[in-house]
């Protein structure tokens, strides 16, 4: 990805927060993934110029002062959505859901988590990613999250540290998915079923062969995992 910038009154250009080439990653299923660190808290002319470049709604909902982490993680997603979408000729707004919608044939996807900012694009079918750091997982967590496969394979972990991470494993797959299907967590969690226990993710059911995952870290154990639809 090139170095993001916006052009200031002056003739000069403020850099936007991805400071360095993020190229995409080409995934299982045909999707691109583009990653980047949040990043230090923006100065104020780089906020304005970050946000300046994003669509009208994006702007209104943003506002033009930075206040939180949440917020600058939005925005950058946005960014990437942008950029990714400009890649494939198509447009990028935000649906009556919430969800990033795109012109035809192109699907797009976002995520935040960890401090790491994930986008997707795919156009062969629909897609979805998700972005994630390990995290403690009480079992009364894992309960609330995950289908009793998975929860098995999840005890079956030798120590605090895999168990974390199977946790993130099983998490961003199946976050992935559901951003995907347009869901999101309207579907209760535990009625989808991931099997991590090989290289790759893989749905459970007689629609697994259709979706088809990549998953992989960035650091310090912050995985991203994107799924893709396969329509032919």
């Amino acid at each position: 990805m090139k170095h993001p910038s916006q052009a200031r009154p002056d003739g000069g250009s403020v850099m936007l927060p991805c400071q360095t080439p993020y190229p995409a990653i080409h995934c299982a299923g045909g999707a691109e993934v583009v990653v980047v660190p949040r990043g230090a808290e923006p100065s104020a002319e780089v906020w304005s110029a970050l946000v300046s470049g994003l669509p009208p709604l994006e702007r209104q909902r943003l506002g033009r002062t930075y206040r939180n982490p949440a917020q600058h993680d939005s925005a950058l997603g946005w960014q990437l959505l942008q950029d990714l979408a400009g890649r494939h000729g198509v447009s990028v707004w935000r649906g009556s859901s919430g969800r990033p919608v795109s012109n035809p044939p192109v699907d797009l996807s976002m995520s935040h988590g960890g401090g790491w900012v994930a986008a997707a694009a795919s156009r062969q079918g629909r897609v979805g990613v998700d972005v994630e750091a390990p995290r403690d997982v009480s079992a009364a967590l894992a309960r609330r999250c995950l289908s009793s496969p998975e929860l098995a394979w999840l005890d079956r972990a030798s120590g605090a540290g895999e168990r974390q991470d199977r946790f993130v494993q099983l998490w961003t797959a199946k976050e992935a998915y559901l951003k995907a299907i347009g869901t999101g967590l309207g579907l209760d969690p535990r009625a989808v079923t991931i099997d991590c226990s090989a290289t790759t993710p893989r749905l459970s059911g007689a629609d697994g062969s259709r979706w088809l995952f990549h998953s992989s870290t960035v650091t310090g154990g912050v995985r991203v995992t994107s799924c893709a639809e396969q329509t032919s």
